[in-house]
């Protein structure tokens, strides 16, 4: 029997007994944590996730850190959460940093012969993508029912096997499921954000698998409509670079904008979109549904951040379709700031309008709806 972290290697298949002496964790259920081994040991199961809506696995698509995999939270039916009993392992997951635990994701493979007692092949250790921990997403459960789930995204951290087996299979047909406005509420237990403590930037990048499936050929896409997730609480994260300032500052602004919004009466969202032949979700800012206007947020003005988001914006916005309103949306970039004069010129250019926070706090723009107060 296997007693040493040590002997155990991304790729070797073992029990749980197994795994429990190296690393510790419960006997059962899927994300196990261990305060003596310092280990959060994630389990994931093809075969169940499949039946309650979702994938665990690697993105076909790198960014410029390296490889993502996605783990989904603990909770088959309903929405998950990261308070009480139910949130207890989601946030152990999100809390691994501070608690100076390792993540260490397994995948089930199969059965020792003869018996019951499944096996579980060890892909490696991993830490929190630090700007990006996690994202709420629309499923249907094996009721049929919708749900929103939390998918941790996972950056390796060492030596990891990346197998073919373990990417998420590629989108394969269109789906439009419009999808009503659902509040979720942000993640809060005892008196602390769930999002508080250290969130670590990846160490290293990763090289690909040479195994890696390549995704198929974009094509066609799906689009449903969902709440965006309440994010009213700022990152702490171990390096405070520009880049997680902006994606706080991102988040903040988007929240004042929609919280406008609503206050209006106008039924607020964001769209969540696969593409044909690729493995990951894409998911606009913020979408108001009452006058057809799609935002992407940025947390600073710089040319860098409107050209970024000009690029995403056009993109999104093919994809944007609802029963309500004929043709693409009306584009707009939300920024804390107004934009540099030229840019004016070539976001015009591309028909995508302007809002921006002024300095005593409103928001100004042509797509800014009168609120009467």
């Amino acid at each position: 029997m296997t007693t040493s972290a040590e002997a155990i290697n991304p790729g070797d298949v073992r029990t749980r007994t197994e795994i429990r002496a190296a690393f510790g964790g419960s006997p059962q259920g899927g994300i196990c944590p261990s305060e003596d081994k310092h280990s959060v040991n994630l389990y994931s199961d093809p075969d169940v996730g499949e039946q309650v809506g979702y994938y665990d696995g690697w993105l076909a698509e790198e960014d410029e850190l390296g490889p993502v995999f996605e783990y989904t939270g603990a909770g088959k039916s309903g929405d998950q959460t990261f308070d009480g009993t139910f949130g207890s392992g989601n946030r152990a997951i999100l809390r691994h940093a501070e608690q100076d635990r390792v993540l260490r994701v397994f995948t089930r493979v199969g059965k020792l012969p003869g018996s019951d007692t499944k096996t579980h092949r060890f892909l490696g250790t991993f830490v929190l993508d630090g700007l990006q921990p996690y994202v709420w997403r629309r499923v249907h459960g094996e009721d049929g029912q919708e749900r929103s789930v939390i998918v941790f995204r996972l950056r390796p951290e060492g030596p990891v096997q990346h197998a073919a087996q373990d990417v998420i299979p590629a989108a394969e047909e269109t789906t439009a499921e419009f999808v009503p406005f659902q509040v979720v509420t942000g993640a809060m237990f005892q008196s602390d954000p769930a999002t508080s403590g250290a969130l670590p930037l990846p160490k290293q990048r990763v090289g690909k698998g040479s195994t890696s499936r390549q995704p198929a050929p974009n094509a066609e896409t799906s689009g449903t409509f969902v709440m965006p997730e309440a994010f009213s609480t700022k990152l702490s994260l171990r390096a405070a670079t520009a880049a997680t300032i902006a994606v706080r500052r991102e988040a903040e602004l988007t929240q004042a904008y929609k919280a406008h919004l609503d206050s209006g009466g106008h039924q607020t969202g964001a769209f969540q979109i696969k593409v044909k032949g690729l493995t990951s979700t894409l998911r606009t800012d913020l979408y108001d549904a009452t006058d057809h206007v799609l935002y992407e947020a940025k947390g600073s003005n710089s040319r860098e951040d409107v050209r970024m988001a000009l690029g995403q914006i056009l993109d999104y916005s093919r994809y944007v379709k609802t029963a309500g309103h004929e043709g693409e949306p009306k584009r707009v970039i939300l920024l804390p700031a107004a934009p540099a004069p030229d840019m004016y010129t070539l976001l015009d250019r591309y028909d995508v309008g302007v809002v921006y926070r002024g300095d005593d706090g409103r928001f100004v723009g042509d797509a800014v709806p009168t609120i009467d107060q």
